[in-house]
């Protein structure tokens, strides 16, 4: 008896969990493989990473900043997501600059999943390869564009009551431009999923679409400041994402930031040491709770 009363609560606890987690990705994530960030310096800016991104991670904001990629690079982070034990959020990139005529490709893979008891409630894999390169370039301004071509497969657990409930796979195309005025303002344009991808065997679901227009100035050399105007299409409201960032020491940088719809706040801090950099991001939540992100990056 106690056995068959454990059992169905296990099943009502999986069930749960795996309820739980599509209503984190609608309350937080807007959708399935929507607004997950590998970045802890643009977390720490309140996710505004649209006019400034110019290194390993820039294909998850804005796929032209790749073209500001100076050497190879090669970067890993982790989200402990609202402080959940059985959310799990992996990422990892690399990128290679060709020339400054061809520009870089990137290649980078993210894993989110619900695990629980070693047993796999869910995952959302995506592989993408990026590149981004000048269409000019002068010593007063310059214009990239970039762009991703993603690989999403979605995976479900298996139940005791209803066995293997699948998985599916599909196609996603993002595009980026990003424009530089005297090497201190920048203006970016981001475009997610201008394809309309559609994900699932039977019930089709839309992946999110959504259009980021960023702003960033660097007043002088070690402070920048970034805005970005996010929007969801079909989802919400519109969302202002802004933060800074600031270079106390040569190898020391604070940052802090904030976003609305919903209102939320982050700080962090990044440390360079030769060509290694350990950066760490705190975003909060009312709610759900606060999210840690860290990660670390190498230049060659």
């Amino acid at each position: 008896m106690k056995q068959v009363l454990f059992m169905k609560f296990e099943k009502r606890f999986r069930l749960t969990a795996l309820v739980l987690v599509f209503s984190l990705s609608s309350l937080a994530f807007a959708g399935l493989f929507d607004d997950r960030y590998p970045s802890p310096r643009f977390t720490a800016m309140g996710g505004a990473g649209v006019a400034v991104a110019n290194d390993v991670w820039a294909s998850y904001y804005n796929p032209a900043g790749l073209s500001r990629l100076p050497r190879p690079a090669v970067a890993t982070s982790y989200n402990r997501l609202f402080s959940a034990s059985f959310l799990q959020n992996f990422f990892g990139a690399v990128a290679y600059p060709i020339s400054p005529r061809y520009g870089t490709v990137s290649v980078s893979v993210q894993y989110f999943g619900v695990d629980y008891q070693g047993k796999n409630l869910s995952g959302e894999y995506t592989l993408a390869v990026s590149h981004g390169f000048y269409l000019l370039k002068d010593i007063h301004s310059s214009l990239a564009i970039g762009y991703s071509l993603k690989g999403y497969h979605w995976s479900l657990g298996e139940s005791q009551v209803w066995g293997n409930l699948g998985s599916a796979t599909t196609l996603g195309v993002d595009v980026g431009l990003l424009a530089s005025l005297y090497g201190r303002t920048y203006l970016g344009v981001y475009f997610l999923n201008i394809n309309t991808p559609r994900l699932g065997a039977y019930t089709k679901h839309d992946l999110p679409q959504r259009v980021v227009v960023g702003l960033a100035y660097q007043p002088y050399d070690g402070v920048t400041t970034s805005l970005d105007f996010n929007r969801t299409i079909g989802v919400g409201e519109m969302q202002l994402w802004g933060g800074a960032e600031f270079r106390v020491f040569r190898s020391l940088f604070l940052r802090f930031g904030g976003t609305t719809n919903p209102n939320r706040f982050s700080a962090g801090l990044g440390l360079k040491f030769a060509q290694f950099t350990f950066d760490y991001a705190l975003l909060t939540h009312g709610e759900l709770g606060n999210t840690h992100q860290m990660g670390i990056m190498f230049e060659l």
